[in-house]
């Protein structure tokens, strides 16, 4: 399989720009969350690249002191969390995002 991908990905024009961008663009997954005031159905209708810069924001501003991967694995961790909680439940679409992740927030003991 790695085989595979290997000459896939040796395969075609000159990419060394789509890899910078694709690089630039992983190392900015904190950018561009939008949903820090929407309830759980536009969370559940969002991307996860939107959720977990959002959850981003949550932790940052939680503890801004951390490492940018310490702070990533945070974000990770309370998105899981947020998805988990509300994953199948409709009673809970009316729920803030922001209500639901400081429930989480509190629950793996960041705050």
């Amino acid at each position: 399989m790695l085989v595979v991908f290997i000459i896939f990905s040796s395969c075609g024009e000159n990419n060394s720009n789509t890899k910078a961008k694709s690089k630039t663009d992983i190392e900015k997954w904190y950018l561009g969350g939008t949903l820090h005031k929407a309830t759980i159905s536009d969370w559940k209708s969002s991307t996860p690249e939107n959720r977990l810069a959002t959850c981003g924001d949550f932790m940052a501003s939680i503890d801004n002191s951390v490492s940018m991967d310490v702070l990533k694995q945070r974000a990770t961790k309370l998105m899981d969390c947020i998805n988990e909680s509300t994953e199948g439940l409709d009673n809970t679409n009316n729920e803030s995002v922001s209500s639901i992740a400081s429930k989480c927030i509190v629950l793996l003991g960041y705050r």
